[in-house]
């Protein structure tokens, strides 16, 4: 029993073994003193496939901006540096970095899973009012260590101001992007995220190759059994058919149609 008043104990399920928090608290109506039933139980469980749908989420959310340098060298010129060695932790509170020399490494702050790998040319750091956090996670200097540019909420409103139409060029375009991953994934069904998946990766053309189901998945956020599942359906439709290690659309309209549900 912790201070708080929850009863905390080890669980084996078919979810395998996780971390079962149960709450209780006291009543005013209780006649005696004493914890109430338990009401609550969650279970915790960390498998590859749950590190691997965490870590491509953050991934699409934190350090997504990518910039020319040398096109914004100026802008940058008067910021300070700072190096950090291989593997050393990287202060993150209230700060831009830009990438000059070598790379970062974004990893879950708690688990320590990787989650992306950051070159020269990208921007990370705590800054909310250019879109820009790290949520769970955080940058650790690559195998070579680091040279970065520092900017500070001061130095970033001045950015904004010398130069309006590069940030808007470089942060507009993402606010789109949230929007209809946000959109997808909270009221599309599987089948039509599939679907927008298959569009995206085609292109202007018909066939999809070099990907597997289990990158699909991870892709957009739903485990690769899923993916087969809805595969096999739209097979089953004649949307697409598979040979060769491709998937190749038959029905662009259809499948189109099925993306916007």
């Amino acid at each position: 029993m912790n201070k708080d008043g929850k009863e905390q104990y080890e669980q084996k399920s078919e979810y395998g073994e996780g971390l079962c928090l149960a709450f209780a608290s006291q009543s005013a109506d209780d006649e005696g003193p004493g914890l109430k039933p338990v009401r609550f139980r969650r279970r915790h469980a960390l498998t590859d496939k749950t590190k691997a749908l965490s870590a491509w989420a953050l991934s699409r959310r934190v350090g997504y901006l990518q910039i020319e340098i040398r096109s914004t060298a100026e802008n940058f010129s008067e910021m300070p540096r700072r190096f950090f060695e291989s593997n050393e932790t990287i202060p993150c509170d209230r700060s831009l970095f830009l990438i000059e020399d070598g790379s970062v490494v974004i990893k879950h702050s708690r688990h320590d899973y990787f989650v992306k790998e950051m070159v020269p040319g990208g921007l990370f750091g705590e800054m909310p009012f250019l879109g820009q956090t790290m949520l769970l996670t955080k940058a650790v200097a690559g195998p070579l260590g680091v040279k970065l540019a520092v900017m500070s909420e001061a130095g970033a409103r001045d950015w904004i101001r010398s130069d309006p139409y590069a940030v808007i060029e470089l942060v507009v375009p993402r606010l789109g992007e949230v929007a209809s991953d946000h959109f997808r994934s909270q009221f599309q069904l599987h089948d039509s995220r599939v679907a927008a998946l298959l569009l995206d990766l085609a292109g202007a053309g018909d066939v999809v190759e070099g990907i597997t189901q289990e990158t699909m998945g991870e892709m957009i956020g739903i485990y690769r059994e899923t993916v087969n599942l809805v595969l096999n359906e739209l097979k089953t439709n004649c949307l697409i058919e598979t040979r060769n290690k491709k998937i190749v659309i038959l029905d662009r309209p259809a499948l189109k149609a099925l993306s916007e549900l």
